[in-house]
């Protein structure tokens, strides 16, 4: 973990955390976590995801996942995804079907989680929570 990440944490929450492949921030309302297009997750992303979580105290705001044209989530990504905590409420924001299905493994995680194409849905359901 870099000095960086641990700065902004203790100081503002998650901040704005932008890596190559992902960028995870937070308002008052929620955690927003979104996936460059076109990528493969895989299990050092969500790895990379949960340490970041962690070092800020992984806030039990409701989460935004933001995945749009992915190409694969290796199964050992969807393993470490269903291992972990997660807040009470997961909005997964797609653009299409694929991304429906790519993420259907999600039914089995021990929060509540729904499938969205639009963001104000989304964030909408997020709040009702």
């Amino acid at each position: 973990m870099d000095a960086n990440v641990m700065q902004r944490c203790a100081a503002r929450g998650l901040a704005d955390r932008r890596t190559g492949r992902f960028t995870l921030t937070d308002s008052p309302r929620m955690i927003r976590l979104c996936w460059l297009p076109r990528i493969r997750i895989d299990r050092d992303d969500i790895a990379s995801v949960g340490t970041i979580l962690a070092a800020c105290g992984s806030p039990a705001l409701p989460l935004l996942v933001e995945v749009t044209t992915l190409k694969e989530i290796s199964w050992e990504a969807r393993t470490a995804i269903l291992a972990h905590e997660f807040p009470a409420r997961v909005a997964v924001l797609g653009a299409d079907a694929v991304d429906l299905v790519l993420t259907a493994f999600l039914v089995k995680a021990r929060a509540e989680v729904r499938f969205f194409t639009a963001r104000d849905e989304a964030e909408g359901w997020l709040q009702q929570g």
